[in-house]
């Protein structure tokens, strides 16, 4: 379990997470809402004196208004994380199983195995992983159309190891490329970016009908360098 903050410094980030929401709500979502005001406006108004071209400009602009849209759950969900104390002040392990109790109260069968675990990891590690995993389970929710889901993390010869599994629809190369242009693929990129971040690799396996697995392996830090 790791170390829980001070009390200064505990209510010195909460302060900070507050500045940071407040100046993302009066910037970043403020104008998404705009856009996507602007975009219907565009959709319902304007598009339907310009002819014949019209429908398929019609369904680009219906894409772009939909992703913006997800933009700004996405941006609200962030901003809700920055204003409340995180979860993952009480462990890595804690943060996660609160995410899968969640979704084990919607219906889902969960497994979760998490053995060898380093009880102390640097912060920058604990987030990242715990966007990961927070990253599968989204897409699995949104997309998978699955029963069971199993989270599994442990260490083995200098690395950590983490996979997400689901027992759902599954994906082939052409289903990848139809969802290009949603928030499945950008949250593939998001997920991506953080395994990066750590100087991990990662695989999705996958077979229509059978499932999806992501396997994420990341160097265990060194401390003390």
């Amino acid at each position: 379990m790791l170390d829980v903050l001070d009390s200064p410094t505990r209510l010195a980030q909460e302060a900070e997470r507050r500045r940071i929401a407040r100046e993302l709500h009066d910037g970043v979502v403020q104008s998404l809402i705009a856009l996507i005001a602007d975009l219907e406006y565009f959709r319902t108004r304007c598009l339907p004196t310009i002819g014949q071209t019209s429908h398929e400009f019609a369904e680009k602009v219906e894409t772009w208004q939909e992703l913006a849209r997800e933009s700004l759950t996405s941006m609200r969900q962030a901003l809700g994380s920055l204003r409340k104390p995180s979860e993952l002040d009480l462990g890595l392990e804690y943060a996660i199983q609160i995410m899968l109790a969640k979704l084990r109260d919607l219906g889902y069968s969960i497994v979760f195995e998490c053995d060898d675990w380093p009880d102390v990891l640097p912060l920058e590690y604990v987030s990242n992983i715990y966007y990961i995993v927070r990253e599968a389970l989204t897409n699995i929710y949104k997309h998978a159309k699955a029963s069971s889901i199993k989270v599994s993390m442990f260490s083995f010869e200098g690395h950590l190891h983490l996979s997400v599994a689901d027992d759902g629809i599954g994906m082939t190369s052409q289903s990848v490329a139809a969802y290009a242009c949603n928030g499945y693929h950008q949250g593939l990129i998001g997920l991506h970016e953080r395994v990066v971040l750590l100087n991990g690799q990662h695989t999705i396996e996958s077979m229509q009908g059978r499932g999806t697995r992501l396997d994420v392996a990341i160097p265990l830090p060194c401390f003390g360098e």
